[in-house]
């Protein structure tokens, strides 16, 4: 890719929702802006956004009742989730299930809950298998011989291996970190860090338990970002196809986004190659080997990213494009923008 592999991540925090003046130096921005209509448009309603208070009280209004949600509200989520569920499945059909052979479909969830998502896919599929798990250290390939006693989670560390034995159909990637959830101590890197080390272990654990010609879902944050284009490559490179959906019935506004990977091929030696460096980045977050979770390019990224051929801006441009037009057009009709 010429201008966008030429990219190397700052040390410093980004914001993904940062004007073009803000970032000048982001050739993925600077190339969406360039190619994408929409994306400058959206762009601007960020901006308008930014300048209302009625926006920002908004947002935290937002955020105390997440952080604060009683039973009432947890049922209400989860009712948020299982219908984005079903709105996924209506724009790409991934809840149709054809299991391998006359096996049950077979389906995992990785950071279940509320279990939306799950219940969307038995919806579908009412005789399918669904497992669901928390995320362990030892499927990272960390023994525990390699966890300091001084650790601040040395005791919270699991090296079990539930499922290993069993392949899946479908899997959900749909963890995030909360503003609730405790961080390590001494942790200078904060969220970044703890979003680095969720999704690589959810990526790692993922693809060591589906089937080939399987169908991921994973959650991510801004399609803007270059961590988030080079998971698109990444993915590109050992699937049948990568699309993006974001919901429109909830959650417009945000930059939250799911990356559908379908015919996932867990055998190819691209799949290898990058669950070696998401184990890699998720030893440097938790340990702090290195830099944390930085997401600069190595030789190894340099031809991942080379491997999208000489049209792989476009590719990139059509791909993201859906994405900001929902975005765009859940601004546009905010009751703060209208203020």
């Amino acid at each position: 890719m010429a201008e966008i592999s030429e990219y190397k991540a700052s040390s410093g925090p980004s914001d993904a929702n940062a004007t073009p003046n803000m970032q000048p130096k982001d050739p993925v921005k600077e190339y969406l802006l360039e190619h994408l209509p929409i994306y400058r448009e959206l762009c601007e309603l960020r901006r308008q956004g930014w300048q209302t208070e009625a926006g920002d009280t908004h947002f935290q209004k937002q955020h105390q009742r997440a952080d604060n949600a009683d039973a009432k509200g947890k049922k209400v989520f989860f009712s948020i989730m299982r219908d984005i569920g079903l709105e996924l499945d209506k724009a790409t059909s991934i809840l149709t299930i054809q299991g391998g052979g006359n096996s049950r479909p077979a389906i995992l969830d990785l950071c279940m809950g509320p279990g939306g998502f799950s219940s969307a896919a038995l919806y579908r599929n009412p005789f399918a298998l669904v497992r669901a798990i928390t995320l362990l250290a030892g499927e990272m390939g960390t023994p525990a011989s390699s966890i300091s006693a001084s650790h601040p989670e040395a005791a919270s560390f699991s090296f079990d291996r539930p499922f290993l034995e069993q392949t899946f159909d479908l899997v959900f990637c749909d963890g995030q970190v909360l503003r609730t959830h405790e961080r390590l101590e001494g942790e200078s890197t904060g969220k970044k860090s703890e979003a680095s080390r969720l999704l690589t272990a959810q990526l790692v654990l993922a693809l060591q338990r589906i089937r080939s010609g399987g169908t991921m879902v994973i959650l991510l944050h801004k399609a803007d970002a270059w961590r988030s284009v080079f998971l698109m490559y990444t993915f590109a490179t050992f699937s049948d196809s990568v699309e993006l959906f974001k919901p429109r019935r909830a959650h417009g506004s945000p930059s939250l986004f799911y990356l559908i990977a379908k015919g996932v091929r867990p055998e190819r030696e691209a799949t290898v190659k990058a669950v070696r460096r998401w184990k890699e980045k998720w030893t440097i977050a938790t340990f702090g080997v290195g830099g944390a979770g930085e997401d600069g390019l190595g030789d190894e990224e340099l031809e991942v990213v080379q491997s999208g051929g000489e049209d792989s801006e476009e590719k990139v441009t059509k791909i993201v494009q859906p994405v900001f037009a929902v975005q765009a057009e859940a601004l546009k009709r905010a009751p703060w923008m209208r203020i």
